[in-house]
C-alpha cells in the first residue's frame, strides 16, 4: 500500500491571481493561505514576518510544513549561514531548511546545521549522512521529510505523471511548485486526491 501523502504549496505568498480577498491585510495572508494549502517555501531573507508565522503555526493543530529556502552561496559561507540562521534558530523545530545544491557541504557547515530539519535537492549525486532518494531525476537528501522543489508549470497530464513518479517515495512529501498560482495548486491537490495520495 502506498503511503505517499503530498503537502502541496508554492514559494512565497505573493500570488498574482485573485486568490486573496481585496480587503485582506498583508499580515493575514499567511493565515488565509494556510487554510487551503499545506506547505509554503519562504526565502531565509524574506520580508515576511517570521515571528508572526511561527506563532500562527504554534497555535494551529493543522498539518502544515514551512520550508525556509537558502541559496547555495549563503549556505557555503559559514559566517553568513550562522548570521542568517540566528534570528530563526529558536524556531528550528517549526521549519525545514532547504537548499538546491551542486556542491558537497563541509563539516563546519554541517556542524552549524546540526539540530535543523534539512532537505537538499541536487542534480548531482552527493554524500550526506541523510536519507537519500532519487525522484524525478533529482537527488533528495533529508533527515525528516523530503521536499521536491520545481519551477516547472504543467498541464493536467504532466501533473498526473509527475505525481505518479514521485509517489514512489512512499512517505509524506512536500511538493513546492515555485511559481504556481492558486488554480494550479488546486489542480495538483485535486489530481493527487483522485490518484489516492
Amino acid at each position: 500500500m502506498n503511503k505517499t501523502e503530498f503537502l502541496i504549496g508554492r514559494s512565497g505568498l505573493d500570488l498574482l491571481d485573485d486568490f486573496y480577498p481585496d480587503d485582506l491585510p498583508n499580515e493575514w495572508r499567511f493565515d488565509y493561505y494556510s487554510t487551503l494549502f499545506k506547505a509554503l517555501a519562504l526565502k531565509i531573507d524574506t520580508e515576511e514576518d517570521f515571528e508572526q508565522i511561527f506563532t500562527e503555526l504554534e497555535d494551529s493543530d493543522e498539518v502544515f510544513e514551512l520550508v525556509i529556502s537558502i541559496e547555495q552561496a549563503q549556505l557555503l559561507d559559514a559566517t553568513q549561514l550562522a548570521s542568517k540562521l540566528k534570528p530563526i534558530q529558536q524556531y528550528q523545530s517549526q521549519f525545514i531548511l532547504f537548499c538546491e545544491l551542486d556542491k558537497q557541504l563541509n563539516n563546519e557547515i554541517m556542524a552549524i546545521l546540526n539540530g535543523y530539519q534539512l532537505c537538499f535537492q541536487s542534480d548531482k549525486k552527493l554524500k550526506f549522512d541523510l536519507n537519500t532518494k532519487l525522484i524525478a531525476n533529482k537527488h533528495l537528501y533529508f533527515n525528516q521529510l523530503p521536499i521536491l522543489y520545481t519551477s516547472n508549470v504543467w498541464d493536467e497530464k504532466q501533473i498526473r505523471y509527475f505525481l505518479q513518479d514521485i509517489s514512489l517515495i512512499n512517505t509524506k512529501t512536500v511538493l513546492i511548485c515555485k511559481h504556481a498560482e492558486s488554480e494550479t495548486l488546486n489542480k495538483i491537490r485535486i489530481i493527487a486526491e483522485i490518484l489516492g495520495f
